[in-house]
């Protein structure tokens, strides 16, 4: 994933609320590069995430979790687990962005807790030297931020100044909620926080990432400048096919 984007290539991934490891192997052999694992607004536990996380290894899917908070534990737990990069929510200042790297690199740009005997590494079967191991972890995990505020907007240049932020996306829903037009997604207030995105994220060598739901948007957003590219989620994609598929049966 981040080689495609080192390349100004563009990566394709959507995400999971379902716990099925199938699905996983699905949405690999149907080419996406990443899978967002939802946490904050799903029912997962932690032994599911490390499930997932393992499955999307095995058929060379990155795996990136969303945590429920920005707690060290939330953070920590699924990159052990086997996570490959985090959807951190609700980024609001510079200080916030800090903390978030300290806690999910190793040193020297952050200070996250030593483990070499777990999945994440390949329980270390290969005896990778600790060093070697820090160094290619803090360069290939993939950290995203959600600015889901005005706030977080209002601050959108300093946090993205932060060394160790790799991508950054507005989360729509709650951004909407914030400035008192819920559910409003394509407002105008809040697409013009999408806009500054992309422009903040280009200043910062940050890559961009948006949600979207139709081909038509995906076109629309990728020709602005976005880079990470998510396509709806397991749960609307199955209820948009089959709603269709059984509208078309019940007409013949």
């Amino acid at each position: 994933m981040k080689r495609k984007l080192e390349k100004g290539e563009v990566v394709f991934g959507t995400w999971i609320r379902l716990k099925s490891n199938y699905l996983i192997k699905i949405i690999a052999d149907c080419g996406f590069d990443f899978v967002y694992i939802d946490t904050e607004h799903s029912s997962m536990s932690i032994e599911t995430v490390a499930e997932l996380c393992f499955a999307a290894q095995l058929v060379g899917l990155v795996p990136i979790v969303r945590p429920a908070g920005k707690l060290p534990h939330l953070l920590s737990r699924p990159l052990d687990c086997g996570a490959m990069g985090l959807l951190i929510p609700n980024v609001e200042t510079k200080e916030e962005a800090q903390k978030i790297v300290i806690n999910t690199k190793y040193k020297p740009l952050g200070n996250r807790g030593l483990n070499l005997g777990g999945v994440h590494n390949n329980f270390n079967i290969n005896k990778v030297d600790g060093r070697i191991f820090t160094e290619t972890m803090n360069r290939e995990s993939i950290l995203i931020v959600q600015i889901e505020s005005k706030k977080g907007v209002d601050n959108i240049d300093d946090i993205l100044s932060v060394e160790g932020i790799d991508g950054a996306v507005i989360g729509r829903g709650d951004l909407s909620q914030d400035l008192n037009i819920p559910g409003q997604t394509n407002h105008s207030e809040v697409l013009n926080a999408v806009t500054i995105l992309i422009q903040t994220c280009k200043k910062h060598n940050v890559y961009p990432g948006f949600l979207v739901n139709d081909i038509r948007s995906a076109k629309e957003w990728i020709e602005k400048g976005i880079k990470i590219v998510s396509f709806g989620s397991d749960t609307s994609l199955l209820i948009k096919a089959y709603k269709e598929i059984a509208i078309s049966l019940k007409g013949i």
